[in-house]
């Protein structure tokens, strides 16, 4: 496998153009700043997820600020397993006129999405994973989640600051419902981290990563449903279009053409060889699907918008569409974000009529892939 030195400045000031450059060309390891190390070959990103430990280490995104938490772990199953019967309870158990209602509550609003979508996806979902959560606690949750999309976009002095200060505000709600409440998830959380403050941040970042990752997730496929494209200027009204595909189909297109987790980090802890580069401890790995979702050797049209290709899924794509991960550090929230945004999707039918206006028109990607900010526009 060829591997290659990349300008850092092309990868970090602009990404898009640097990653279409690349799309394609073969190579499979490329360091764009020392010690730093872009993975797209699908052999290389399998071997290097394959660990959790040695020589790479994995954080799982839920829990990555929980200290020493080793995903796939004897300690993490447990834990894994009760987070995904809830998740999967969450999406099941919430009415579709009731999502209708939301939906159409948001886009009659004009709020900005995929920013309130966040919030719409914690006011659908949030009662059954925090019951008995207060008013009070709820709008910190909000705020914070409001703050990550900001920081995502803008990240000033002043923003950062009042990011921290609404995840400390919502640390300390959700430390405060953990501490009054029994159930599968929080009984869980607690056998396994005992900290009182390591079960609110699990918590926390339960819940930025699906309700943030879930909007993105839908934002995207409705706007490809609409024919976006990149380069789609400020102020185009996209207007709906019949859809015909499965919901489902669309989701799983919209995660292969724009990866919500586009770069999944993994930090070298031993020294190693991959695809013919010595790596040391301390080098960092950012194993890119954006990249390898494009792959033109594997995927017919990588760069078009095509759902029906998964009527009949491509023989090996498994080990070349990884959303979420692979193996057992792969992203536990994965079936609710494809089930609760498949869910939604089906309840679109009372955004009729309803165009989107773009508002500001390019990806941004930052932890996460996010689309194009936009505002339902109400019909003619």
């Amino acid at each position: 496998m060829r591997q290659a030195t990349a300008e850092a400045g092309a990868f970090l000031t602009d990404p898009l153009t640097a990653l279409d450059d690349w799309a394609g060309d073969g190579i499979a390891i490329r360091r764009f700043e020392p010690g730093r190390y872009l993975v797209s070959g699908d052999e290389l990103v399998r071997t290097a997820l394959a660990g959790t430990t040695t020589p790479f280490e994995a954080k799982a995104a839920t829990f990555g600020a929980v200290a020493e938490w080793v995903p796939g772990s004897e300690r993490s199953r447990p834990v894994n397993a009760a987070l995904a019967r809830e998740l999967d309870r969450a999406w099941q158990a919430v009415p579709a006129g009731r999502i209708g209602a939301e939906l159409r509550r948001s886009a009659e609003a004009g709020e900005a999405w995929p920013g309130a979508l966040a919030t719409s996806y914690l006011r659908l979902f949030g009662e059954q994973l925090f019951p008995g959560l207060p008013p009070r606690a709820r709008q910190t949750l909000r705020d914070a989640l409001a703050a990550s999309d900001g920081l995502d976009r803008t990240s000033t002095t002043l923003r950062r600051l009042k990011g921290r200060l609404a995840h400390s505000r919502a640390d300390a709600a959700l430390h405060r419902w953990a501490a009054e409440h029994t159930g599968p998830l929080p009984d869980a959380l607690r056998t396994a981290l005992g900290s009182a403050d390591d079960v609110a941040l699990a918590l926390h970042g339960l819940v930025g990563a699906v309700c943030r990752a879930a909007a993105m997730v839908f934002a995207w496929t409705v706007l490809l449903d609409r024919g976006w494209r990149p380069g789609t200027p400020a102020g185009t009204v996209l207007r709906a279009t019949p859809v015909t595909e499965p919901a489902d189909h669309r989701v799983r297109e919209a995660l292969r053409l724009w990866p919500v987790a586009w770069l999944l980090s993994r930090k070298v802890t031993e020294a190693t060889e991959l695809g013919g580069v010595r790596l040391v401890p301390g080098d960092r790995l950012y194993l890119c699907t954006y990249l390898l979702h494009r792959d033109p050797d594997f995927w017919a049209g990588p760069g078009e918008y095509r759902p029906r290709r998964w009527a009949a899924a491509p023989e090996g794509h498994k080990a070349r569409y990884l959303p979420y991960g692979f193996g057992s550090a792969a992203c536990v929230g994965s079936r609710f974000v494809n089930q609760a945004t498949a869910k939604v999707l089906e309840c679109a039918d009372a955004l009729a009529g309803f165009g989107l206006r773009i508002i500001e028109p390019e990806p941004v990607f930052g932890s996460l892939l996010s689309p194009p900010v936009v505002r339902p526009v109400p019909p003619d």
